[in-house]
């Protein structure tokens, strides 16, 4: 029950502490600006804005967490022995994000208080099955360890294929967008068009 409430709270708290993180960073660079508030002079804060956007380096918006069953039936490794049978069950995690590093000037425009940013589009960053989240439903005869990782390797590649069903990465994208305007919308921007390549 415990761990079924905090994967309910898990998400929406690090979305949450990342926006806290990013309104931090940009109280700081606000106090920054400040100090050249009296000079009539004018800085681009193009360069800037990127600078800080590619500081958060990877922004993981969107995770998958699932069960997945695989099985498999080999033929005995003995004569007049029985055909081999295992069924696992994995529990295991994907998560989808943009890398904010390969923002280029080009993909940033600033104008007084208005901000155009272009992003990447999401990418898969990872697929996890941990050791320790693999379970032994049913086995009936040997079965080598060259054996057992082909079929976590075939459950990792049905863990993938249900996070493209299930849109991740669209879901991935929605929040960046999200995320990035209310890391704008602190830094003291009003007008704000994030969009993607």
């Amino acid at each position: 029950m415990i761990r079924f409430i905090f994967r309910l709270i898990k998400k929406p708290l690090l979305i949450l502490l990342l926006i806290v993180a990013v309104m931090f960073l940009f109280k700081r660079m606000n106090m920054f600006k400040g100090l050249f508030a009296t000079k009539p002079l004018e800085i681009d804060e193009t360069p800037l804005v990127i600078k800080e956007i590619k500081n958060i380096s990877e922004l993981n918006t969107a995770t998958l967490y699932q069960e997945i069953v695989v099985d498999s039936i080999a033929p005995a490794k003995f004569p007049f022995a029985t055909k081999r049978e295992i069924v696992l069950i994995l529990k295991g995690k994907v998560t989808a994000g943009i890398d904010l590093r390969s923002i280029r000037d080009e993909d940033v425009f600033v104008k007084e208080d208005s901000v155009r940013v272009t992003l990447p589009q999401s990418v898969i960053r990872e697929v996890i099955i941990n050791p320790t989240g693999v379970e032994t439903f049913y086995e009936f005869g040997r079965w080598t360890n060259e054996e057992i990782t082909r079929l976590k390797l075939s459950g990792k590649n049905k863990l993938l294929a249900s996070a493209v069903k299930s849109n991740l990465l669209g879901k991935a994208d929605a929040k960046a967008r999200v995320v990035m305007e209310t890391f704008l919308r602190a830094a003291g921007f009003k007008q704000i068009n994030v969009r993607y390549r």
